[in-house]
């Protein structure tokens, strides 16, 4: 090997390292910091003080539990609603189906706090507006549909997350071989037995991992957590790390005791992930064997799609359709009340005209900001980090890859706490990150990477190596393959995930959440402040505003993308 080619190979893996390093930056961050009482500084003396105090209060067990159960109806709900959407969408003659994908599309990127906001303001125990009506009509005080609940929570959660339920299975379906079913049928079994019998056990490894999948999500979700159960003192691990980190009871941030609690939540995120891993092998089992000319049968719905389309638009009202109108509705009144006659002659404009336009022109530009930089930075590694996982034959290239993956299982507030500690204790007078976008948009890019990489992992496994191996013989380097030849071949596949990358960049507030500054505020967390802070109807305007930036960019993907990148 040559001296240039040893350079090229090297220039590689030093990009690839990158976004692992980071990963173990951060871990290891968190873990001294809960080894650490007091004010974090290296040198300082390790005890385990702070695991005592975590895990000698009952509070936390309490947090616990209200994780593991909210995180398992959020799967629950997520899987009730995306499965059978899923099928319908495979499997039958459903009309007008790109109008479902595109509508499930925009379910996905829709800011989950708009989701619960929108709730919020409909069975809210005190000022939700159906509980306002209940007690009008029966005369009594008590009548309450409490969404301040865990209960609450994980349905609103479940909601915003069928769509991922969605898109995780509707694959396993529309692979599935009919041939099977048709087997059945011809043993006398009914569409119920067969759909019983034969399509669920068939799809069941894709079924439960999405569902192991969806409960990881639940148990670092911040969103719906914060936006319902804060206010109501009713604490999941994300919420109960936000409230020690940033608003403690005390008033005394100390930090090694929401870094304590992380470390459970990154055990719990690890012992999920082999589970998940396990059913993710267990699928090879369930591989079927079809003919290239093969197309899958689609079930004659007859009547009952009027039915099918019913449940679809019964989701998508509860999903989007009813949030999105009550925080209109929200918006467009100088005081919170019920939808009624009288309310109608209060609407106007005012609340997007009585709103602090510099800082939300200024969350609007970094906003902007890290929806170009963080897709492009993300691409530009995930291509290195594609080539050492597909390509290279060293032995680390495993190694790259859980890292790589890691972010995906870990709880997103456990990143943003170790990001802001690091700036904080160890970065300080180095490189200040503090406050920055810089700081956001590093673990933004370290979030998506995962995504990204395996999507081009897929993208680079269908170019066949003897293309690599032709350039070589004629004479280009390794960054030449790269720049002339495999780039140009993976570029609708870099096109999609940097569309989605920077979707996901517009709509995120937990880790902002944690690491914005006054110079480094975003959209979404204007909204949470505005929010938190008892300004709904303001905090509704500034979300409309958003989502009038945000559905020019999702039928953009749409165009682009399309059902692929699904």
């Amino acid at each position: 090997m040559g001296r240039y080619a040893r350079f090229d190979r090297l220039l590689i893996f030093v990009a690839a390292s990158l976004p692992p390093a980071v990963v173990l930056v951060l871990l290891a961050v968190t873990f001294w910091t809960s080894l650490v009482t007091g004010t974090p500084r290296l040198g300082a003396a390790l005890t385990l003080q702070n695991y005592a105090a975590v895990y000698g209060d009952p509070f936390t067990y309490g947090a616990l539990l209200n994780t593991v159960w909210f995180a398992g109806l959020t799967a629950c709900v997520a899987m009730a609603f995306g499965v059978p959407i899923a099928w319908l969408a495979e499997r039958t003659d459903l009309p007008a189906k790109p109008l479902l994908f595109a509508a499930m599309v925009i379910g996905l990127v829709m800011p989950t706090f708009l989701v619960g906001m929108g709730w919020v303001l409909m069975l809210h125990p005190r000022i939700g507006f159906l509980n306002i009506w209940l007690r009008e009509l029966s005369g009594a005080s008590q009548i309450t549909v409490n969404i301040a609940s865990i209960p609450g929570m994980g349905f609103v959660e479940g909601l915003s997350l069928a769509p991922l339920g969605f898109i995780m299975t509707a694959a396993a379906f529309r692979a599935m071989n009919p041939m099977l079913e048709d087997a059945a049928q011809v043993h006398g079994l009914g569409r119920v037995a067969i759909f019983r019998r034969v399509t669920l056990p068939l799809a069941a490894p894709a079924l439960v991992a999405a569902a192991i999948y969806i409960f990881i999500i639940g148990v670092g979700a911040f969103d719906v957590p914060a936006v319902i159960g804060l206010a109501n003192r009713i604490y999941t691990f994300s919420t109960l790390i936000y409230v020690k980190a940033m608003n403690p009871d005390n008033g005394v941030i100390d930090y090694g005791i929401p870094a304590a609690v992380g470390a459970l939540m990154l055990a719990l995120a690890v012992v999920l992930t082999v589970w998940y891993g396990r059913y993710l092998r267990a699928s090879s089992r369930y591989q079927q064997i079809s003919g290239r000319g093969y197309q899958p049968r689609l079930i004659a719905l007859g009547r009952w799609r009027f039915g099918a389309w019913g449940f679809c638009a019964f989701y998508l009202a509860l999903s989007i359709g009813l949030p999105l109108l009550l925080v209109t509705w929200a918006s467009l009144l100088p005081f919170l009340q019920p939808p009624s006659i009288r309310a109608l002659k209060l609407l106007s404009l005012a609340q997007f005209r009585n709103q602090d336009w510099e800082l939300i022109a200024r969350g609007a530009r970094n906003t902007a900001a890290l929806m170009l930089l963080v897709p492009t930075v993300t691409v530009f590694l995930a291509v290195p980090i594609a080539w050492v996982i597909v390509r290279s034959r060293s032995r680390a290239r495993f190694l790259y890859e859980f890292l790589v993956f890691l972010p995906q299982a870990m709880p997103a507030m456990i990143f943003g706490l170790a990001a802001l500690l690091a700036a904080l204790f160890v970065l300080k007078g180095v490189v200040p990150l503090y406050g920055t976008i810089w700081l956001i948009a590093i673990v933004y890019i370290v979030e998506r990477m995962t995504f990204c990489s395996r999507v081009m992992n897929n993208a680079l496994l269908q170019i066949h190596h003897e293309l690599d191996e032709a350039a070589y013989t004629g004479g280009l380097s390794l960054l030449d393959v790269l720049r002339r030849i495999i780039v140009p071949l993976m570029l609708p596949s870099i096109l999609g995930v940097w569309l989605w990358s920077a979707l996901i960049s517009f709509r995120e507030l937990t880790i902002a959440a944690v690491l914005f500054g006054r110079e480094s505020v975003t959209l979404p967390v204007v909204v949470w402040n505005l929010w938190t802070a008892g300004g709904m109807g303001r905090s509704g305007a500034v979300t409309l505003i958003m989502l009038g930036f945000m559905l020019p960019l999702v039928l953009f993907y749409w165009a682009v993308a399309g059902r692929r990148y699904l």
